[in-house]
């Protein structure tokens, strides 16, 4: 261990991750950069999960935090980064692998890069067999920029665009950032409390995405992504971060576009809400979406119809799909 190197604290959340947590802690094991403390928080777990943690912390000396009751994955986050004592902190999920030399290369970035409050990374998804499906890529108007530094307009319009930004998971921050900004609010975001904070940093610092696949992000019916997003029926959270950050940009065009992401979301989510019987619920969502776009219109009308007879749609066959609009305001190639 080089003592004059940054120290880093990998933290790692558990909550009943038996099944994955071998192999994530072999792979933060496995990491190249070797001044690390690695703690893990552990929120009342009912399976075999703090016994497996147990014999890493004898192997390894990992650091083990047991939470007596569960107090939510924000605020188990939060937990966590009250227990650091490294310059930089990264917040690594107990059911994802990652590369051996993930950690090394983030803090690269931010030894390197003063301005830069962030550093995240592209990667691999796969099935909870762990079999890939498919890549993370960036939105295509940012990649063509070719570069790892953004500013606060490139990372809005990252999160609004066809693609991939922040990738929660990846992201380490510098501890300076967390004393200077807070922690995860997910009483005011619920799901999109990451989110939130990822672009609060941005509006004060640089962010840096390294462009390379260096983990592999776990998609399995347990993880709280699936739960709190993917089965909800209510507009996404994610909503609330870009009406709150779209304020914070001058820029007409990118605000049309985070206009646009949010009437997507809201069309999303009422055509959900009808799928699974909700029509009264998926009127009222309707009644938010503020554009006199014509796709968007034909579709308020083809969903309100259907709600007004009960009728319940099936996700294929509205007469303009939503991701449609998102490819077309693909076309742009800058936010200038």
């Amino acid at each position: 261990m080089d003592n004059n190197k940054s120290l880093v604290s990998i933290c790692i959340p558990t909550y009943n991750s038996a099944r994955y947590l071998k192999q994530c802690l072999d792979s933060i094991a496995a990491q190249t950069y070797k001044h690390v403390e690695v703690i893990i928080s552990d929120n009342a777990s009912t399976d075999d999960t703090v016994s497996i943690i147990s014999e890493y912390v004898n192997r390894y000396g990992f650091k083990l935090n047991i939470n007596p009751v569960n107090i939510g994955a924000g605020e188990n986050f939060n937990k966590l980064i009250s227990l650091a004592k490294g310059k930089y902190i990264a917040i690594y999920h107990a059911d994802d692998v990652y590369d051996d030399t993930i950690v090394e290369e983030s803090v690269g970035v931010l030894d390197e890069n003063e301005t830069v409050g962030l550093a995240g990374t592209m990667g691999n998804i796969m099935n909870e067999d762990g079999e890939l499906f498919n890549t993370m890529r960036l939105p295509r108007h940012l990649k063509k920029l070719s570069k790892m530094i953004y500013t606060f307009d490139e990372a809005l319009s990252g999160i609004v665009k066809r693609g991939w930004f922040f990738v929660t998971p990846s992201i380490m921050v510098r501890k300076k950032v967390y004393d200077e900004l807070g922690v995860f609010d997910t009483r005011s975001y619920v799901s999109a409390g990451d989110y939130a904070f990822w672009m609060k940093v941005a509006s004060k610092y640089n962010v840096a995405i390294i462009d390379k696949k260096l983990m592999n992000y776990r998609v399995h019916k347990n993880q709280g992504t699936e739960r709190e997003v993917r089965m909800n029926t209510g507009v996404a959270d994610i909503v609330l971060v870009i009406n709150k950050y779209k304020e914070l940009t001058t820029n007409k065009r990118l605000q049309h576009w985070c206009d646009d992401c949010i009437n997507v979301n809201i069309i999303s989510s009422a055509r959900r809400q009808n799928y699974c019987g909700l029509f009264g619920k998926s009127n009222e969502t309707l009644k938010t979406l503020k554009t006199n776009q014509i796709e968007f219109m034909i579709q308020r009308y083809a969903i309100r119809l259907c709600n007004i007879f009960k009728i319940s749609i099936k996700k294929r066959i509205l007469l303009v799909p939503a991701m449609r609009l998102k490819d077309a305001m693909s076309k742009y190639t800058d936010i200038s």
